[in-house]
């Protein structure tokens, strides 16, 4: 028979881990202090505080937006040097957290 082609793990955001040894559990929805740049009503986080520890963004490699009723949530998936992380900024808290770990 043949494949579709198509892979529903194919994005990291949609693999679910089967196990705690993949995911860090204890870190979502931590709050997290972010140093961003703000530039032409877009955002650039360049480096966040997590456990005493600071993480520089190697890249952003993917954004996007969410509404949560009257609020506007921009997420962020971020390379660093010791993995990816999702981010987000909350428009109307003004407020960072860390969602996901991925190691």
């Amino acid at each position: 028979m043949k494949s579709s082609g198509f892979n529903p793990k194919a994005r990291w955001d949609r693999n679910i881990p089967q196990t705690d040894e993949d995911y860090l559990s204890s870190g979502l929805n931590q709050k997290i202090e972010v140093l961003a740049w703000f530039k032409q009503a877009k955002i650039f986080p360049r480096g966040f505080s997590w456990k005493n520890k600071y993480y520089k963004v190697k890249q952003i490699t993917y954004n996007w937006q969410e509404r949560h009723g009257q609020e506007l949530v921009n997420y962020f998936s971020v390379d660093t040097s010791t993995g990816l992380y999702q981010i987000s900024f909350n428009n109307a808290s003004f407020g960072w957290r860390l969602d996901k770990v991925i190691t």
